[in-house]
């Protein structure tokens, strides 16, 4: 089945293609799993000779015959049918029963937009019946007609089945959340009419997805030979707790976000009084006798190599207690733009970039980029090249970028903090190493699983089998709860750890001996994946959310202030999933805070899709960029209203959140874009491809 856009001007394209066949068959399959692995005592046989000459048991036999008879059915399409939502009905008011004050009141249209009841596709085949979410394109309900179905009837209590069907027409009912379907029949004159109900796609408490559509199917009699068939929604209980980004409990007496690096200073004896110190009996130590001659201080120079003094004595007039005045001035101009920047705001009305204003080399020889990031200021764009290098440009893009060189791998991302001074990098040397943005030698290198309190120690460094060197590349880095924590992902295991740096000023010899440490608070692990393939978290503000993908092709939601798994999505996409990108906004924009619980995530030759973290489903699909092997990036724009993804047509695309389609393409790249990022406080958009080049779009 294949869906098409007929906007005007959008050429009638593909939005996505359905395979409904292979939709059928993960049913089955998943109905005829419990008769496939019967429970088996003794020995397993295994022999070479071919299935139809072997001895079948009574469950092989009972396993054949049904999965023979499921196919007997067919998989054609016999009938399509577009049900509409059922309105809501009645006001939106808060929850505290009274409207909000004017500086709490956000928009949240477009999340009502996204989180609202969606229509539905009936879909039906001579066997069964699906409905499709018209949106995500995810299987709501799936209605087997071979199965026997429990009546209710005044006259009899029987089990109907409704035979083999030729022909179905659909039409909506006076109630709109439910449609008249007429069940035409192949080998027997009858005609079954059934009712059917719109599924809930909006649960009124989060459940867990393998329950969210689970239903019950009613047949019953209107004594006129008319069957009607109902859903009925589960209405169990509900044990789990909602899952949000925001979350409004404290932290708890244990968790480890409360644990702290603070470093140990050392205590200096003094001496007691009417003694000498040393003791007269003590003798001197010559350990200084061998060690070359240093000074503590710098020393000034004699002066005989400069030229000569002409002036005996020149009076400084300009002098004041305050300093002097262009450092007055410099620095009250840097509070100023400080000042004036944190005023400003993020255009909400703004339209999706589409003009290209700046493209630029970042090295002279194509190497490809690996990853893009802005800071929350939006005064720097970070980018990870292959060529085991990193680089800042200062923004706008005007000139050449600061070189950050130290790793011996290819650098796979990079990180900015929240305060918009540290770089964070990690590479396929098994390292992750810290930056200063103003310095271009790393400050902390994290090499270790445990920490790095023996890294100063003298002589040759051996290996300590409590503290191993990391054994696979760290693919993912992230700065976690405001800058407190670092969070790295080596093979199916996440790391956090905490970090002291110390920024006190130092001479030319003093900065070689470091004082940055770092320890580790907590080991995650994804017990069913191989490699964690994306790690996404929340650094702006405080959240205890952590989000992995694995290459199971499932998601894992981890509390960080619980340290433990909290909730499994399986089978998000077809395959391993190799981008997630949460709804932030940014520092010069607000949201509702039901917006901050959306996230996308991307797989190859699987397209995009949106999802809600507290009704963990999925509510919005994308398709039309092209993704088969390499990972595209992702991104949100501040004001939540586009979807910009990278493609290997060597095309940008730009989506609007609430279309199923994009609204504009940029072309004129000459490679596959690999990352897209937009700017946190203007509507632009920077690209980056793998030849090399970044490219900046603006609005305007």
């Amino acid at each position: 089945m294949r869906v098409f856009d007929l906007t005007y001007g959008n050429g009638f394209r593909c939005l996505h293609h359905l395979d409904v066949a292979k939709i059928l068959r993960r049913q089955r399959e998943a109905r005829e799993q419990p008769l496939s692995s019967p429970e088996r005592t003794g020995p397993t046989t295994i022999s070479s000779r071919p299935s139809w000459q072997l001895d079948q048991s009574p469950d092989d036999q009972l396993v054949s015959m049904t999965t023979d008879e499921a196919s007997e059915a067919g998989e054609s399409i016999l009938g399509l049918y577009y049900a509409l939502r059922p309105n809501e009905g009645g006001s939106r008011t808060t929850s505290g029963g009274g409207r909000k004050p004017a500086f709490l009141q956000t928009d949240d249209t477009i999340v009502r937009d996204l989180l609202e009841k969606a229509p539905m596709l009936l879909v039906a085949t001579p066997g069964c019946l699906v409905q499709v979410n018209a949106h995500s394109y995810e299987v709501a309900s799936y209605i087997d007609f071979q199965d026997p179905l429990p009546s209710e009837s005044f006259i009899e209590e029987t089990e109907k089945c409704i035979s083999l069907s030729g022909s179905f027409a659909f039409a909506q009912a006076e109630d709109i959340r439910q449609v008249w379907c007429l069940a035409g029949s192949i080998f027997q004159k009858t005609v079954n009419v059934l009712k059917i109900q719109h599924p809930s796609c909006i649960p009124s408490k989060s459940k867990p997805l393998t329950n969210q559509f689970s239903e019950t199917l009613r047949i019953s009699d209107d004594g006129a030979g008319d069957v009607v068939i109902k859903e009925q929604i589960d209405s169990g209980t509900d044990t789990d707790a909602e899952i949000t980004v925001l979350s409004s409990t404290p932290l708890l007496v244990n968790s480890p976000l409360k644990s702290e690096l603070v470093p140990k200073t050392k205590e200096t004896t003094p001496p007691k009084k009417g003694k000498l110190w040393p003791p007269a009996g003590s003798k001197k130590s010559s350990a200084t006798d061998s060690q070359p001659l240093t000074f503590k201080t710098k020393i000034k120079s004699s002066g005989y190599t400069d030229a000569p003094r002409m002036n005996m004595f020149s009076p400084v007039t300009s002098k004041s207690r305050g300093g002097s005045a262009g450092s007055r001035r410099s620095s009250s101009s840097s509070s100023t733009s400080a000042n004036r920047t944190l005023t400003k705001e993020y255009p909400m009305d703004a339209q999706y970039p589409t003009n290209m204003k700046v493209k630029l080399n970042v090295v002279e020889q194509p190497i490809p980029i690996n990853c893009i990031a802005f800071s929350d200021d939006g005064q720097n764009l970070a980018v990870a090249l292959s060529n085991k290098s990193s680089q800042v440009f200062k923004m706008p893009l005007t000139g050449k970028g600061t070189a950050f060189t130290g790793h011996n791998g290819v650098v796979n991302t990079v990180s900015w903090s929240h305060s918009n001074q540290w770089l964070l990098t990690s590479s396929a040397d098994k390292t992750a190493r810290l930056w200063h943005k103003t310095q271009t030698e790393p400050v902390l290198t994290i090499d270790n699983i445990n920490n790095n309190f023996t890294m100063d120690k003298e002589g040759p460094k051996a290996v300590d089998k409590n503290n191993p060197p990391f054994t696979k590349e760290i693919k993912h880095c992230r700065f976690y709860y405001v800058d407190k924590f670092i969070l790295l992902t080596n093979g199916n295991t996440m790391y956090m750890y905490k970090y002291h740096l110390d920024d006190k000023p130092k001479d030319d010899i003093k900065r070689y001996q470091t004082k940055n440490r770092y320890k580790l608070v907590k080991t995650l692990q994804m017990d069913r994946a191989q490699q964690i393939t994306a790690l996404s978290s929340v650094n702006g503000f405080h959240s205890y959310i952590v989000l992995c993908a694995g290459s199971n092709k499932s998601i894992e939601v981890f509390d960080m202030n619980k340290a433990q798994s909290v909730r499994v999505v399986p089978d998000v996409h077809t395959r391993p999933v190799h981008t997630i990108c949460q709804n932030e906004g940014s520092t010069y924009v607000s949201h509702s805070p039901n917006a901050y619980d959306l996230f996308l995530t991307a797989a190859p030759t699987d397209g995009i899709k949106l999802w809600d973290l507290r009704t963990n489903r999925c509510v919005r699909r994308y398709d039309g960029h092209m993704n088969r092997v390499h990972s595209c990036g992702l991104a949100f724009s501040p004001c939540a209203k586009y979807i910009a993804t990278g493609s290997e047509d060597r095309t940008a695309y730009i989506f609007d959140i609430r279309a199923g389609t994009y609204v504009h393409r940029l072309t004129g790249h000459t490679d596959v874009v690999s990352d897209v990022k937009f700017h946190p406080l203007y509507p632009e958009l920077v690209t980056a491809s793998m030849d090399g080049k970044i490219r900046l779009y603006s609005d305007r």
